[in-house]
């Protein structure tokens, strides 16, 4: 999963959430992410753990049964 871009983070979330919880999704804190926005992560070019984690959240939504929004 090497060279990953912001815009394969947003990707990802286009196709799996409405807009506006794709939104929160990036400015929440997230405790995955020693509860950084994933937002802040990207800015500072850590793409690739904000990738996995939103995949891991995306799963086990999905496992849940409910929209990931």
């Amino acid at each position: 999963m090497g060279n990953l871009s912001k815009y394969d983070v947003l990707n990802l979330l286009s196709k799996k959430m409405p807009f506006f919880a794709a939104t929160q999704w990036l400015k929440t804190p997230n405790g995955a992410l020693a509860n950084e926005a994933p937002s802040d992560l990207i800015n500072r070019g850590e793409v690739e753990i904000v990738y996995k984690v939103l995949e891991t959240d995306i799963n086990s939504k999905n496992k849940n049964g409910t929209r990931p929004d």
